[in-house]
């Protein structure tokens, strides 16, 4: 069983985006009692604010370095899986992979744009349909059994205990420790196959963040005149995360009170200077954390320079 980290958008394909200090990162542990190099991960920053950086942005793959990153381990992979005789084996993660993460990033702090707004009420294009989600999320084919052994160097029986180790392809040929993919991250990340896979570190500090930014002083001064603003058009919410996570906002689309709540929040950000405001006291909870835990960064940022390098010098090959 492979661990695949992901963005919390792949559950809100249906309804409204629910605000939300997630971690971006979800995480299967039906093999956590016996990680493998070749554990195959699809994952993406989980930043939600396109245009204004956040101090832990210095410490992930941007969007584009992310989107090549996983183009640059596919190509590795699938090199050795028709190395070993895997002669029609051809997968390449969708294009447009960059694309899709910038406008996840665009709403950490809610919808802002009136145009969306009336348009879509609390429902961002890229969360209505199953292929925005893949495509954040990451997403692969349905792979065959002894193409998945052939790429995670495990045999596809049942054991108990620790998986066993798959040797060689049904014809003979000779699978790598680790298998295809994980042969593949070896190189990607110079050898730090471990420290990717273990990397949880950022999307904590990320969400860790978010959670004491509700909690600022000025965060919470910005809330009350917001709440104040919505007050004046008759609506009565304490915050604009509760606006967006309103309840009876449900369906496959957003109807006319959504779009009338949805709204008025854009015109009260504005009034009231919110994301600007929010975004600047974040900042300054996630300059604390970076301080707190700058020899874990450093690694993390380290391995990021790492991927970049490799991945260019794959591509360009």
């Amino acid at each position: 069983m492979r661990v695949i980290k992901t963005l919390p958008i792949v559950a809100v394909a249906v309804g409204a985006l629910a605000l939300s200090a997630c971690s971006g990162q979800a995480t299967t542990n039906s093999s956590a009692e016996h990680p493998r190099t070749g554990e195959r991960v699809q994952g993406a920053p989980a930043r939600m604010v396109a245009e204004m950086s956040l101090p832990l942005d210095a410490y992930r793959l941007s969007p584009v370095e992310y989107e090549r990153s996983q183009q640059a381990l596919w190509k590795i992979t699938t090199s050795c899986m028709k190395g070993i005789g895997f002669a029609s084996f051809d997968f390449m993660p969708s294009a447009g992979t960059a694309e899709q993460i910038e406008e996840h990033e665009d709403v950490r702090y809610g919808t802002y744009s009136q145009q969306d707004a009336e348009r879509s009420g609390y429902r961002p294009d890229f969360a209505r349909g199953a292929r925005g989600a893949a495509v954040i999320g990451g997403e692969e084919p349905q792979f065959t059994a002894a193409e998945e052994a052939a790429l995670d160097g495990v045999s596809p029986a049942r054991t108990k205990g620790a998986p066993k180790r798959a040797r060689a392809t049904g014809t003979g040929a000779e699978i790598p420790e680790g298998g295809c993919y994980g042969q593949a991250l070896e190189q990607l990340t110079g050898g730090q196959s471990g420290l990717y896979l273990d990397d949880t570190l950022v999307d904590e500090l990320d969400g860790q963040s978010y959670e004491q930014s509700l909690n600022d002083p000025e965060v919470k001064e910005v809330f009350a005149r917001w709440s104040a603003c919505m007050a004046s058009k008759g609506l009565t919410y304490k915050s604009p995360i509760d606006a967006n996570n309103d309840p009876s906002f449900t369906g496959d689309t957003a109807g006319a009170a959504e779009k009338k709540v949805a709204v008025a929040d854009t015109a009260c950000k504005s009034a009231t200077d919110l994301v600007s405001v929010w975004h600047e006291a974040e900042s300054g909870i996630q300059r604390t954390l970076i301080g707190t835990h700058g020899t874990e960064l450093a690694k993390r940022r380290a391995l990021n320079s790492t991927i970049k390098v490799k991945a260019g010098t794959v591509l360009a090959s």
